[in-house]
């Protein structure tokens, strides 16, 4: 199956708003590791030890760029308001 980056970028002063979506987006990623199609996952800080994100880094498998998409289109951090968009592209992991 191929794998998809999915880079979620932050509204300004999206602390509180995404601390109250976490658990939702939590268990949906939690999902894709439980089907094993989960590479890497997190957090993009605005800087190490800061308690402010820019965003986040989903790198998964998915069928094709439109499921990558569908999937994406549901993240409870992007429907809530906390992501402004994703961006999605394929991605060929190399290392390890």
């Amino acid at each position: 199956m191929p794998a998809f980056m999915i880079v979620g970028h932050d509204v300004a002063n999206s602390t509180e708003l995404r601390q109250q979506t976490r658990p939702e987006h939590v268990a949906r990623l939690k999902q894709l590791a439980a089907e094993g199609r989960i590479i890497l996952a997190g957090p993009t800080p605005i800087e190490h030890g800061a308690e402010a994100m820019s965003g986040s880094l989903i790198v998964a498998e998915f069928d094709s760029l439109q499921a990558a998409q569908d999937w994406a289109n549901e993240e409870p951090y992007l429907k809530a308001g906390v992501y402004s968009h994703v961006d999605i592209r394929p991605f060929v992991q190399v290392l390890p």
